[in-house]
């Protein structure tokens, strides 16, 4: 994306100011006689050498403007990046709302691949951009913007992206990029184990875009760790909600559409999980047994989920045979039980003992 915006730019940024008009001079002194030269050279690398002699020299004169005008694209031409931004400056000195000199100092910093100095032209370039309104200028902050995101997402940690997605939320606040922090900052939370500041954007999040599955799950989780009803309760319901929008659910661009059919597997047997375990606390019995037996049928052997699915489901089934003849729950009571008491966990040993208890009781082999 970083080429096709500087490509797109070099081929039809055109200079944002109108051509300055050649300075008057006199040729009988010494920097009349360089404006001549500059004026006339037709050899390029002999008129650079010109510019600069000029530029070194007479950095006040009234023709500065006009030499810098013609010394920048030039050093541009020649690959020059650091002179290109020096130059910049320069110009933005003389006239702060100089669109051109802000911008091919911006794109010699991404040629360079420098990240600070992308950063600081992509921070002069954003506010000029803004109060020129053209279609020209609005491409350009553009991709000013699309730089400084393209920063944040390349950096090596997460605490340095979120410095990065931080710095472009403050000195880009309209930009099209900051629509979608709240997600990437809850991401970056929940990475970095910041778990309030998760809580608290998850819950902002669920605001405006309340099918977030990812959102959805994480106070999900969070709220299975409490063991009060009421707690159980918003884990149903944000679980039921995750399922509800599963089918939804747009793809992330970072990953492959594989690998995200993968990831809703996982999500929909963490939803089911959840939910199922709460019903069955909550004593929602029926709604237990549909989550829990659609969770553990996706479910490996060596999910760590698996053994306490098992028992809940196979105490939901019990459950629901104390309250009616259906005689196929004692049945399918035991056999959950029975799986779950083949799996070494704190469940394996009550599991033995409900075993003998629902043999007993329903006279079952």
């Amino acid at each position: 994306m970083r080429k096709l915006w500087s490509l797109l730019l070099l081929l039809t940024g055109g200079p944002m100011m109108a051509q300055r008009p050649k300075p008057a001079y006199d040729p009988e002194t010494r920097d009349g006689l360089l404006i001549e030269h500059i004026q006339q050279e037709s050899d390029e690398a002999q008129k650079l050498r010109y510019m600069e002699e000029f530029a070194e020299q007479y950095p006040s004169h009234p023709a500065a403007a006009w030499v810098y005008d013609q010394l920048q694209p030039a050093y541009f031409h020649a690959k020059a990046w650091d002179s290109v931004m020096r130059v910049g400056a320069l110009r933005l000195k003389i006239e702060p709302e100089n669109l051109d000199a802000a911008k091919l100092a911006l794109q010699a910093a991404d040629a360079r691949h420098d990240t600070a100095q992308i950063l600081a032209w992509a921070d002069r370039v954003w506010p000029i951009a803004q109060k020129t309104a053209t279609p020209d200028a609005r491409q350009i902050a553009g991709y000013a913007e699309t730089l400084e995101y393209s920063a944040a997402a390349a950096a090596p940690d997460a605490k340095r992206r979120l410095e990065l997605l931080q710095h472009l939320e403050q000195h880009m606040p309209s930009s099209k990029y900051t629509q979608g922090l709240t997600d990437e900052y809850f991401q970056i939370y929940r990475e970095t184990g910041q778990e309030e500041k998760a809580i608290e954007l998850a819950e902002k999040g669920l605001q405006t875009e309340p099918g977030n599955v990812e959102m959805l799950l994480f106070l999900a989780e969070i709220h299975a760790r409490k063991d009060v009803p009421h707690d159980r309760q918003l884990v149903i319901a944000y679980t039921g909600k995750a399922i509800e929008s599963m089918d939804k659910a747009q793809r992330p661009a970072s990953i492959s559409a594989e690998e995200w059919e993968k990831k809703k597997v996982r999500m929909t047997v963490v939803a089911n999980y959840l939910g199922g375990v709460s019903n069955s606390l909550n004593r929602n019995y029926a709604k237990a047994d549909t989550m829990l037996r659609a969770a553990v049928a996706s479910m490996r052997d060596t999910d760590p989920q698996l053994a306490p699915a098992l028992y809940h489901l196979a105490m939901a089934n019990y459950r629901m045979a104390e309250a009616g003849r259906d005689r196929s729950r004692p049945v399918d009571a035991l056999k959950f039980m029975r799986r779950c008491a083949a799996i070494k966990s704190p469940y394996q040993e009550q599991a033995l003992k409900n075993i003998d208890g629902i043999k007993s009781e329903y006279n079952l082999p």
